[in-house]
Parts: structure tokens; sequence; C-alpha cells
């Protein structure tokens, strides 16, 4: 009988030991997925679709610094994002590390794409070029040629202006269209304004749109602050001054071969 009673309570033992195991796992399950829920939620509303929010078509420049991008991800923004810019290669030997990766994922995921060089202003502009050509491959659809110049040269003003002309001809010359420039509002204006009037104008200010009302601007950088699902730094926000068929003027056109001639 002793031993019929041990086993008894060893068994309701066993049973309350069961139940609070059971019990702590449904506490741990659910725990983990009201932090699922939540995290969802803080991803999905982490976005600020209100500053792309205009009458411009929008889209967005990116560089290594955005890290690896959740392209899918990306792609459910609630931002209207139409391009993404994309800079491929710094000077006469710099290559942006994600550059071919979010190359080809912005045309996988039906993006407007277009490839920057970032210009350094004490470099050789002729290699600088042949580093932009080798590395970057423009199908069409695709933005025409870009070129990023920010800074000054040692060298002084004309130094600078001869190189970044020296670039643009090369490219034209190449891609067979001229290039766009992308720069600051200030620095185009002391600097560039006057020389590179052919080419259009992809203008960074941060103050609004107020201005630009004197300059023949294509592209307006306005904020450095955009939030977008599937990349964890802010980006560049960027509108359009014009409409859809306008922006795909923008890029590069399929030339047929002319029979006879090797191209």
């Amino acid at each position: 009988m002793a031993m019929y009673k041990n086993r008894s309570k060893s068994r309701k033992n066993t049973k309350i030991l069961m139940g609070v195991i059971i019990g702590q796992l449904a506490i741990i399950i659910g725990l983990i997925l009201l932090i699922r829920t939540n995290s969802n939620s803080i991803n999905s509303s982490s976005e600020n679709p209100s500053i792309s929010s205009s009458e411009y078509l929008f889209g967005i420049d990116i560089s290594h610094y955005q890290e690896k991008i959740d392209w899918s991800e990306m792609r459910t923004s609630h931002h209207p994002i139409e391009y993404v810019f994309i800079r491929s290669t710094m000077g006469i030997n710099g290559k942006d590390k994600r550059f071919k990766e979010n190359w080809e994922s912005a045309k996988q995921h039906h993006y407007i794409r277009g490839a920057y060089h970032y210009y350094r202003p004490d470099e050789n502009a002729d290699e600088q070029f042949e580093n932009y050509k080798s590395t970057v491959n423009l199908d069409e659809g695709d933005f025409i040629p870009i070129l990023d110049i920010e800074k000054e040269s040692k060298f002084g003003s004309d130094s600078l202006r001869n190189g970044v002309l020296r670039w643009l001809s090369l490219a034209e010359a190449e891609y067979g269209v001229k290039p766009m420039i992308y720069t600051g509002l200030s620095f185009y204006q002391n600097i560039l304004k006057g020389y590179v009037g052919d080419y259009p104008l992809w203008i960074a200010a941060y103050s609004g749109k107020h201005g630009l009302k004197n300059e023949e601007w294509i592209f307006h950088q306005f904020t450095e602050k955009v939030k977008i699902k599937g990349i964890g730094p802010t980006v560049d926000g960027n509108d359009f001054n014009g409409g859809i068929e306008d922006l795909k003027k923008m890029c590069m056109k399929y030339v047929a071969p002319i029979p006879g001639i090797v191209h």
C-alpha cells in the first residue's frame, strides 16, 4: 500500500511538473510571437512616406554606405520609388563594393537604374573615365552616365573644370549621349555654372525648391533622411522635374548597328 501511494504521488508530481513546463513553453512562444509582431509593426511604420509625397517623380540614390539591401522588402515600400541611382566608381581605381550587387538587383526588381562616378578632383580625368567605362555597362532603359562632382581641386578651379569637361566629353563620345552632372547647389553656382550649361543637372539642395528657382535642374536631391523598408541606414531622396515620359527620355536608347560598321 505504501508503495502504491508513493507511485501515485510521483505521478502526480510528474503531471504538475509537466504542466509547469508546458505553461512556461506557452509563455515563451507567446513572447516570441509578440516580439515578432511588434518588430514587423515597427519595420512597417518606421518609413516616412510623407517625405516623398509630392507632384514629382521620386527616387533614391545608394552606395555601399547603405550596406546590404533587402530588395524584395524594399519593393513593398510605401515610398513611390521609380528610379535608383547607384554609385559605381570613384577616382581612377575606386569601385563601390556593392555596385555589382545593387546594379543587378535594381534591374531584377524593375527600377530604372543609373550609375554614377564620384570624381576625385586631383586625379587624372581620362583614367577616371576608364574606371567608369570598364565597370559600368549601360543597357537600353538605364539612365545616361552620371558624374558626381563635389570638391574643389588643389590645382585650382580651372584645372577642376577642365578635368570635369574632359570626363564628360569622353563619356559623350563613348555612349553617344550627354552625361548628367550631380553636384551641390552652392558648388554649382560658385564653380561650375557657366561652364557646363549643356549638360543635364542633378542638384543637391536640402533647403527646398525655392533655392532652385533660377536653375534649370532635372533632378533635385532634397533630403538625406528617407527611411525605407529593406534598407538599414537612411537614404537620399530625389525629385524628377517632369513626367514619366520625360523620365524615359533621360535613359539610354537602343541604337541599331549600321550595316558594315563594327561597333
